[in-house]
């Protein structure tokens, strides 16, 4: 627990935003679900689920509600050795609609999808900000 006593939180020029975190860890080419119950999802709440795609080095993030636009997006990749990877956001779609949205994320090795070993200092992590107001 931090010692520090805190101010003021963040502020932002949009209505009802809302931040999601989450970290999870790859299990190479396994198509294994990573859920928080299976600890291979830390944090995530307002994910539904993060689902190894049918190809190397792609997952698909789903989440848990539906929202009207995603203001942001940030990642990045832990490794427990030296590896040259970086995560590129792909596709991301239901934006807007009642459906929830899905955001595709891929591990790259110069521009090849790259699957990530499994290993217990390997982990993906995502902030996405996602805004709920009209305008």
């Amino acid at each position: 627990m931090s010692q520090r006593t805190q101010y003021e939180s963040a502020t932002t020029l949009d209505r009802k935003v809302k931040e999601i975190n989450l970290t999870f860890y790859p299990q190479g080419t396994s198509n294994t679900a990573y859920t928080v119950a299976a600890g291979t999802l830390v944090g995530g709440k307002g994910v539904a689920s993060v689902a190894r795609n049918a190809s190397a080095g792609e997952w698909l993030i789903t989440m848990g509600d539906p929202y009207k636009r995603l203001l942001s997006r940030y990642g990045s990749i832990q490794m427990a050795a030296a590896t040259d990877l970086q995560l590129q956001f792909a596709t991301i779609a239901n934006l807007g609609s009642t459906s929830s949205p899905t955001i595709l994320v891929r591990a790259l090795a110069g521009a090849t999808p790259t699957d990530i070993a499994a290993n217990a200092n390997n982990s993906v992590s995502v902030t996405l900000i996602f805004c709920d107001a009209d305008t």
